[in-house]
């Protein structure tokens, strides 16, 4: 009976190794063939299939449409953005500043790779009920608390924010040309506008936050380059 079991597992174990690998092989394709366009939209599924070498019935099994394969590749780069959030971060940093800062390197990240902008923000996948989200509500509801924003419905405040965070990011991903520093940085202040901040504390924190990214980032975030170094 041992060995019976014993068997059966290592079978499973091999059809989950082998599901991963088709699965990550579809999503290669799809990475690929949207990262050569990021302004024309998804790939048809035909062209994907073509790339991946495999049959419609095949992607059908483990995506609906290609929109899905988008949300899944959107929701993991996501998490690994919060992973780099975590990374950075001494954990002395108040929330008000993490919140910055963590909308600052979005855009930083977006104006470096467009094609992983194009995926996180194809969909809203910051908008639902991720660790992004959870995060930054959270912070915003500690910085009211200090004293440091103004409004009355937190997932009002999280939904401007975030709102404009996305834009950004498409905007960003739809440019012909690299946007400059002052734009990256005006969206951050005009998010704390909006959750009102005066324009100079908004300024200095901007500012702030930039100084502390460029210093911190290039020794703990691996993808990290500067834009317009």
């Amino acid at each position: 009976m041992a060995a019976k079991t014993k068997s059966t597992d290592h079978r499973v174990r091999v059809a989950q190794e082998r599901r991963e690998r088709m699965r990550k092989r579809l999503l290669d394709a799809v990475m690929t063939l949207y990262g050569a366009r990021p302004h024309d939209g998804p790939p048809p599924v035909d062209d994907v299939i073509v790339h991946a070498e495999v049959s419609r019935a095949t992607f059908y099994k483990y995506f609906t449409s290609v929109d899905a394969a988008i949300n899944e590749l959107g929701a993991e780069l996501a998490d690994e953005m919060v992973n780099s959030l975590i990374q950075i971060y001494s954990g002395s940093e108040p929330p008000f500043f993490r919140m910055v800062a963590a909308t600052h390197l979005f855009l930083l990240r977006s104006v470096t790779d467009k094609v992983w902008a194009a995926f996180v923000s194809h969909t809203d996948i910051l908008a639902s009920d991720t660790a992004v989200l959870r995060g930054i509500t959270g912070h915003l509801e500690a910085s009211r608390k200090a004293g440091l924003v103004t409004f009355s419905d937190p997932h009002a405040a999280a939904t401007l924010a975030i709102g404009t965070l996305l834009e950004a990011m498409r905007q960003i991903v739809r440019a012909k040309k690299r946007p400059p520093r002052s734009y990256v940085e005006e969206v951050v202040m005009m998010i704390l506008r909006g959750l009102g901040v005066d324009r100079d504390p908004a300024a200095r924190i901007v500012s702030d936050s930039a100084v502390f990214i460029r210093g911190a980032a290039p020794d703990r975030l691996p993808w990290w380059r500067d834009p317009w170094a």
